[in-house]
């Protein structure tokens, strides 16, 4: 759950804090006022969004976006351990992008890559929106959706996983025992090789990213400190430092004062630009201080560098591939050092495991196909609430080869028009209707998560009507998670519990972007603003209430 968020510097937002509950969300506000950039802020925050300069508010070196959210996901948990990230009851985010182009992320103050941050962002946080990419239209997702439906399906896919993983094994140990021996030797002699050349090299995840951002400075120490050393002597140190010469113009100043002419404006000016000059000189101490001339650490960065650019083009283009190829061959090796096990027992073992994995695997597609028929129905169910009258929904069976979580290969198939071709969720419907699709799914699934969900304009291209379904069916689907969602629906608005108004301001011929979480009132002033424009008339009034009254009626 999102509970906070702070942004600073982005677009048109200068300093934005907003604190979150749990239910249901709406932000509003007119067009134009910035709600989509709250929502940007958070896809970026995420990772859901690419890092562009353009993002930093005009005359500022950097936006900062920061949000905490509160979780007990075993997920979640287990991303972080992976990474060696201290899981907190808290997890704190925040990214910063300079206009120098560096982007920089953290997860409870530990630095990480942006594909991390792309991985935990997308466990946290699902966007529905117009042009995003939706998590449920992966078939994984999907067939973890299914999975949720299905009783007693855990303990049968426990057993699959553990009976694949010794059909693996046994696989490979066969492969090992048909090699002819010069062949058996010749790879046990390479897997040990590279076994020992990947142990040597001592590899950290995140490691070459962290030195080949350290380089650059490590090659241009002796220029810092030259030009730092020249500017504290500008500054301070010479015979005509610049601090001295406006210490003395400072003195100048405050005599033309004492004589009667107003010089207040002027003295004001010079005393900023001496606080200014002095911490810029203070700023360039402390990089002059922290930059020492090590030829010998360079070097060393250097060949650890082209030593890890080697082991990545022999074995994959990451430290992660590097490792797992490790992992992988030390597996295979073991199964080559014991090749003489007899192979026929081997055999007739895997045929053995291999009929048990598929007769489990068999009873798991026969609970699936049984679910998915109750659930494609309350899904088509969910849709003709949502006004989507002749709407079909279905999950799609086909077979793959054996793996872990069977050998079903669903997918979600949809269909708005009477008469026209079911099809895989991904091509046929989009925008506003395919968020109500998913919305519809979201409301039949039993899966629990702690994963907050936005939904961007999901009443686009309806009306008054559906809107109000569409906003009953948010509330309900908030009794189980945290539901964002930008309207311009009164009837929608009507039901949430949290109402933020989104609306700009000018001040000395600059426009900000502000947020405010409404009062009962307010909430009530908002939803009829909606209704009749800026003006608020009586009746439109009216109709809020009584829009807030029905929505609480139906919740």
């Amino acid at each position: 759950m999102l509970t906070a968020l702070s942004i600073k510097n982005y677009a048109l937002i200068e300093d934005l804090n907003v604190d979150f509950s749990d239910g249901f969300t709406v932000i509003t506000g007119e067009t134009g006022s910035g709600k989509s950039i709250l929502i940007k802020s958070i896809e970026l925050l995420t990772g859901a969004r690419r890092a562009d300069m353009s993002f930093i508010r005009s005359g500022c070196s950097a936006c900062t976006i920061t949000a905490s959210f509160k979780c007990a996901n075993s997920k979640i948990t287990k991303f972080l351990n992976s990474f060696s990230i201290p899981m907190e009851d808290t997890i704190l985010i925040r990214r910063t992008i300079e206009t120098s182009g560096k982007s920089k992320a953290f997860v409870n103050d530990s630095q990480i890559s942006i594909s991390t941050l792309a991985g935990i962002g997308g466990l946290l946080v699902d966007f529905h929106g117009q042009d995003e990419k939706y998590s449920l239209l992966d078939l994984d997702s999907q067939l973890e959706i299914l999975d949720s439906e299905t009783l007693d399906i855990r303990p049968l896919l426990e057993k699959v996983s553990f009976l694949y993983a010794q059909v693996q094994d046994l696989k490979v140990k066969l492969e090992a025992m048909n090699l002819s021996d010069n062949d058996r030797e010749r790879k046990i002699d390479l897997y040990s090789f590279q076994i020992k050349e990947i142990e040597e090299a001592k590899l950290e995840h995140g490691e070459d990213e962290r030195l080949e951002s350290e380089l650059p400075k490590l090659k241009n120490a002796e220029r810092i400190v030259a030009l730092a050393q020249e500017i504290v002597s500008t500054l301070y140190s010479s015979e005509n430092a610049t601090l001295g010469g406006i210490l003395k113009t400072k003195k100048n100043i405050e005599t033309i004062n004492s004589y009667g002419a107003d010089a207040s404006e002027a003295m004001s000016l010079i005393e900023q630009a001496y606080y200014q000059t002095e911490e810029a000189f203070r700023e360039v101490e402390v990089i002059l201080s922290k930059t020492k001339l090590d030829p010998e650490k360079l070097n060393i960065s250097i060949e650890r560098i082209e030593l890890i650019k080697k082991l990545k083009k022999k074995y994959g283009n990451t430290i992660g591939d590097v490792i797992e190829h490790k992992n992988k061959i030390e597996k295979e090796l073991g199964s080559l050092s014991s090749y003489k096990d007899d192979s026929e027992k081997l055999q007739k073992q895997l045929e053995s495991e291999t009929k048990r994995l598929s007769e489990i695997c068999k009873t798991i597609s026969k609970k699936r196909q049984k679910v998915a028929q109750v659930f494609s129905k309350s899904v088509q169910e969910k849709l003709f609430e949502l006004d989507i009258k002749n709407a079909v929904f279905k999950v799609n069976f086909d077979k793959k080869e054996l793996s872990t979580n069977g050998y079903d290969l669903i997918e979600f198939m949809f269909c708005a028009n009477e008469g026209e071709k079911i099809l895989p969720l991904k091509n046929t419907a989009s925008g506003g209707e395919l968020s109500r699709v998913l919305l519809a799914i979201e409301l039949s699934s039993k899966m629990k998560n702690d994963q907050t969900t936005i939904f961007d304009e999901i009443d686009t291209g309806t009306g008054g009507t559906t809107g109000e379904k569409i906003g009953g069916k948010l509330a309900e689907l908030s009794e189980k998670k945290q539901v964002f969602s930008i309207t311009h629906l009164a009837q929608v608005a009507a039901f949430a519990k949290t109402h933020i108004k989104i609306y700009k301001e000018t001040k000395k011929l600059r426009t900000y972007t502000k947020a405010k979480v409404l009062s009962e009132i307010e909430h009530i002033e908002e939803i009829a603003r909606m209704i009749s424009g800026e003006k608020i008339t009586k009746a439109a009034l009216q109709h809020a209430e009584n829009l807030v009254a029905a929505s609480l009626n139906q919740q």
